[in-house]
């Protein structure tokens, strides 16, 4: 191997070793049985990278899919969860280790940290190969791939590209400025922006400020030298973002259904935290945050806290640089303390939780001017060392006596304390050594900056969970959801039927579990879910949130509506009129429910207009109206609150039915996340997320039946209690079941079918309203309308009608004709350069 090469390969290997080892000493899979799926890599991502390798292996529509919820564009998913051009790998990796390729990714990901910032210092600063200064840059590379930031979010893959490719965009600023060549700016940029537009507007915006910065320090540039840099600087970013157009247009039109849509800039100036407490996150095996209350995760070494200040007093660095630097550092500490600033830096956006996501930016910036200042350690005095340790120090005691252990715990500003010492006394010894002697002690430290970093990624970084509890489910799953195929392909070879059905699970594992094991749910946890949708659930006293909305708290009536079929269960004793047992495989049950409606039904006008659900506050009022307007004379969901004994002690509610019927409760006031159910019958049940109030679906219960209702945090819960009248539920059933949609054919992106109508009014799909559907009856195009603003419907007079859907992602074709612009123009604009490069070679020889 070349040596000029030595140092790369070691900026790669050296972290990916790290990594390597600490997944096998948490016994990850195959060294043990756990795995790095964490928080939303868990719940999201696994299920994600699921679903786009089942559609790349079976050249599946990469537009749209009916396995996120009630269907989604699919284009902005994978602009926002999956566009790593690393993850079309996924079309190699065998169909049961998804969890390991996301492991693999992973790693890599973090090893190419490591990398990336070792060729920014080299490209930056000039480093001689045969230099030790190259052995310090891998110290320094290395902590950049193992900071607090990494070891908080490595789980959280998708960003991982950006932080990877960062400082590549970076060192294409110094290379546009200084040598006038824009290609790696251009292509690390549109890379970085194409695998997560998120985390790269954070990356925009210290682009922005690096490239001034760089203006003000560089010296020996001409006046017109700053304007051509200028434009060149702003040009190749356009051109970096108009490639990645084909992503960016129809992500900016889709996120308007989305949560994050509502979102405004507050009026108020707040203030997060204090000095001290960033100082808390800094530190070296100080927990890493993830929570909602905006704590940074900032470490990236604790020789960076002391570097800091002797580059602020080392007057062989120029004045302009120390300032910029300094003022850099404070911005950004500013800037994760308040409120309007961090709101701008999150892409005008408050994150539900996972805060400080620039932080990535601040420790690469840190970690420049360390290192800045051990290019001119000569300008620094014994005595400033001294005084850096002497400054720290209390500094430290003073954020250990004041911390919150939940944030920053006490042991961390110690150790922290002690090894800002321990670089101190090395500092010292480096400057009173021989110059042999100063190389040892050169390398020393750096021994001790990685043993540093290890240590603190070792304690804080990949968190895991159990392999095989993730899997456990698929193989009879795979069984039970291939005998409804079979059964489906049987109907279809009989006559000639096409049936379109949904899947439910109320014991899921995820919200996203339709995507994991393949089938068309009615459930989805994504930051792009419609949040129309979410409201229409909660308006039935369904699960609904800012990024989720769920099945649970379904009645039959709302299930018949969304086009759910069959239900998925852990347990053989939920058959009764509602619905009965089809299959087994192992120990889980497929239930096939008795009321399911096509995908499209008919809805008299007048029963539209006689429901009102915009009431979130009576969703009971709203659950009885819906039948009211199809026919019912009486309430769907009677209160028998008064008439079930109910008894409370401890965290534990009896409820003892006084008549058979099948029941619902809701709490009155409840913190708990979880509650269990069991019943003097042997039936029992785990609700989960019940925070998020939702009705509770007790199910068929005896007269006399005991239902036990248990909460963990000991609470004492009381709750109001309906039954269902099954009468209502059929007549509301029949009336919506009168007039429905034959499906003749259906794909990804299309939907075809035919429709007798007797008597006019809507025809209701259980599909989202979002604008990349349009609508054909009769081949003539007509204009959809959002039924309670959440699903497509169209209206249609007496007669026979033939129904298209085609959905096209909103605004692709405009997106494509960006990146088509962009990439040309990038091409273009380099051929030109080079022409002119040569011409002034050419010229320069004549000379």
């Amino acid at each position: 191997m070349k040596q000029k090469y030595t140092w790369h390969v070691l900026s790669f290997l050296l972290p990916f070793v790290v990594v390597v080892i600490i997944s096998i000493a948490n016994g990850v899979y195959p060294f043990g049985d756990r795995c790095l799926l964490h928080i939303d890599m868990y719940h999201q991502y696994c299920p994600f990278f699921t679903e786009f390798m089942h559609k790349l292996k079976c050249g599946e529509s990469l537009m749209y899919t009916w396995n996120q919820g009630l269907g989604t564009d699919f284009v902005a998913l994978y602009a926002y969860y999956l566009a790593s051009p690393l993850n079309f790998l996924l079309i190699l990796c065998p169909k049961n280790h998804v969890i390991e390729f996301m492991t693999l990714l992973t790693w890599i990901k973090i090893s190419g940290c490591g990398l990336t910032f070792f060729l920014f210092m080299k490209e930056h600063w000039g480093l001689n190969p045969r230099s030790l200064r190259c052995g310090v840059a891998v110290a320094f590379s290395t902590a950049y791939a193992l900071s607090g930031f990494v070891a908080a979010y490595s789980w959280d893959i998708m960003w991982m590209d950006v932080v990877m490719f960062a400082p590549l965009a970076i060192m294409g600023v110094d290379l546009l400025i200084r040598q006038k060549r824009a290609s790696v700016y251009y292509v690390s940029l549109a890379l970085a922006i194409w695998s997560n537009y998120y985390i790269s507007i954070m990356l925009c915006i210290f682009l922005v400020l690096y490239f001034v910065a760089q203006l003000v320090i560089v010296e020996h540039l001409r006046p017109l030298d700053y304007l051509w840099a200028t434009i060149r600087f702003g040009g190749y970013s356009l051109l970096a973002g108009a490639t990645c157009g084909v992503l960016l247009i129809p992500e900016m039109l889709l996120l308007s259904y989305a949560g994050s849509s509502t979102d405004t800039f507050p009026s108020r100036m707040e203030w997060y935290f204090n000095f001290l407490g960033e100082v808390g996150r800094s530190c070296v095996t100080g927990s890493v945050y993830t929570g909602g209350d905006h704590w940074p995760n900032l470490y990236a070494g604790s020789f960076v806290l002391l570097l800091l200040v002797l580059f602020a007093l080392n007057r062989e660095i120029g004045l302009r640089k120390r300032i910029l630097g300094i003022a850099g550092v404070a911005f950004f500490l500013v800037s994760f303390s308040n409120n309007q600033l961090d709101y701008m830096w999150h892409g005008f956006h408050f994150p539900n939780s996972l805060p400080g996501r620039q932080s990535y930016l601040y420790i690469f910036l840190v970690l420049i001017l360390g290192y800045e200042e051990l290019r001119h350690i000569r300008g620094t005095k014994i005595w400033q060392a001294i005084a850096a340790v002497v400054l720290w120090i209390p500094i430290l005691i003073a954020g250990a006596v004041t911390t919150d252990e939940e944030v920053t715990e006490v042991y961390a500003f110690a150790l922290t304390a002690l090894f800002v010492a321990c670089y101190g006394a090395l500092l010292i010894i480096y400057k009173l050594a021989r110059h042999v002697t100063r190389k040892q002690v050169m390398i020393l430290a750096c021994f001790v900056v990685v043993c540093e970093v290890i240590i603190h990624f070792s304690v804080t970084g990949f968190y895991t969970t159990g392999r095989s509890e993730y899997v456990k489910k698929t193989e009879d799953y795979g069984i039970l959801l291939g005998w409804i195929k079979e059964q489906d392909n049987a109907k279809k070879e009989l006559d000639g039927g096409l049936q379109f059905y949904r899947v439910e699970d109320p014991q899921r594992m995820t919200k996203n579990d339709n995507m994991l094991y393949d089938y068309k749910g009615a459930t989805v946890f994504s930051s792009l879910m419609n949040l129309n949708v979410s409201h229409f659930y909660q308006s039935l006293y369904m699960e609904g949130g800012k990024n989720y909305y769920c099945y649970n708290g379904a009645t039959p009536l709302t299930s018949a509506m969304l086009s759910v079929r069959y239900m998925l269960y852990d347990s053989g004793t939920e058959e009764n009129a509602f619905r009965h047992v089809v299959a087994q495989s192992g120990d889980q049950y497929l239930y096939e429910n008795t009321y399911c409606l096509p995908l499209g039904y008919m809805m008299e006008e007048e029963a539209i207009e006689a429901w009102d659900n915009s009431d979130l506050s009576n969703k009971l009022g709203n659950l009885n109206g819906l039948a009211y307007a199809l026919g019912a004379s009486e309430p769907m969901l009677v209160n028998c609150t008064e008439s079930a004994q109910q008894s409370v002690y401890g965290g534990e509610t009896t409820l003892t039915m006084d008549s058979e019927g099948y029941y619902y409760a809701a709490y009155r006031s409840c913190s708990a996340d979880r509650l269990e159910m069991n019943t003097s019958e042997g039936r029992s049940r785990v609700f989960s997320k019940t925070t998020h109030r939702y009705l509770l679906e007790l199910g068929l219960c005896q007269q006399g039946e005991e239902i036990s209702l248990t909460n963990s945090d000991g609470e004492a819960v009381e709750y109001s209690v309906y039954r269902l009248d099954e009468a209502v539920v059929r007549q509301a059933y029949e009336t919506l079941s009168r007039q429905t949609m034959q499906l003749l054919n259906y794909g990804d992106t299309y939907v075809e079918g035919d429709i007798h109508v007797d008597w006019e009014g809507r025809l209701i799909f259980s599909i989202p309203f979002e604008s990349g559907w349009r609508v054909y009856v009769d081949g003539e195009e007509v204009q959809a309308e959002a039924f309670q603003d959440a699903m497509i419907s169209v209206h249609l007079t007496e007669g026979k009608h033939r129904i298209r859907l085609q959905y096209e992602t909103p605004g692709i074709r405009t997106g494509a004709l960006f990146s088509v612009i962009g990439i040309c123009g990038f091409a273009l604009l380099i051929l030109l350069e080079a022409r002119y490069r040569k011409h002034e070679n050419e010229r320069k020889e004549k000379l």
